[in-house]
């Protein structure tokens, strides 16, 4: 396997690239079925993520000759392929970009309609405000009125996972958080707990889903979403969390 590099996603073509992996990961995942609707691998779904990847690339502030970045998308390359990226925001007293990432905000529209909501086509929107606007909310409440950055996207293609990749995106992008001096928060899935805990990341709110209690979950079992906050602490060193 040729070595993992990481660039800045900023080339044209990043959007649907970004766009096409996140499907195909999440592609036997419950709670994005669940979340997401049917329509969710629809090439107008994935175009339409695309369109929301590509708005938020290379958006920063200018703050003091320098650049403060507001979002940050970093992909994992092996030979001429993309296998993981990671996408950041900064939000909070100064930033906004807890309102402006792939409808993690609420939307209109009913459950498992046709109509395109803030999530996308045929998303269930009581599922996603019950998972997702109310794990934004903890965040907020556990960021205290600070300025925060959040990591709102981690994923590693299945064929390249275990090999250190996701640990490597996540050090990373927290070494530049550290250079803003921000705190860090994200929501986790039960499968990547581990992973963040090893970073000091830990649990402030959780949320048991009864899934078969939604529309379209019927025959769905339990699964569990929580917001793992970290404050970031200068100085400490990094390659003791990988």
């Amino acid at each position: 396997m040729p070595p993992i590099s990481l660039h800045p996603a900023t080339n044209p073509h990043d959007p649907l690239l970004l766009s096409r992996l996140e499907t195909h990961v999440f592609h036997n995942d419950a709670f994005s079925d669940l979340a997401f609707g049917p329509h969710r691998e629809s090439e107008e779904s994935i175009l339409a993520r695309a369109r929301v990847l590509g708005k938020n690339m290379g958006v920063g502030d200018e703050e003091g000759g320098g650049r403060r970045w507001r979002w940050r998308y970093v992909k994992a390359v092996s030979g001429e392929d993309v296998v993981g990226f990671a996408a950041w925001g900064v939000g909070g007293v100064d930033g906004d970009a807890d309102v402006e990432e792939g409808g993690e905000k609420g939307g209109e529209g009913n459950s498992g309609s046709e109509e395109e909501t803030a999530w996308g086509v045929g998303a269930n929107v009581r599922f996603c405000e019950d998972t997702l606007v109310w794990a934004d909310e903890e965040m907020v409440k556990s960021c205290a009125g600070k300025d925060y950055a959040k990591l709102y996207v981690l994923v590693v293609s299945p064929e390249y996972q275990r090999q250190g990749i996701g640990s490597l995106l996540l050090a990373e992008g927290l070494g530049k958080v550290d250079e803003l001096g921000l705190q860090c928060v994200l929501g986790a899935s039960p499968e990547g707990v581990e992973l963040y805990r090893r970073f000091g990341f830990e649990e402030v709110a959780a949320r048991e889903l009864k899934l078969w209690e939604y529309e379209g979950g019927e025959g769905m079992g339990v699964t569990r979403h929580c917001e793992l906050p970290l404050l970031v602490e200068r100085g400490r060193e990094r390659e003791t969390w990988v």
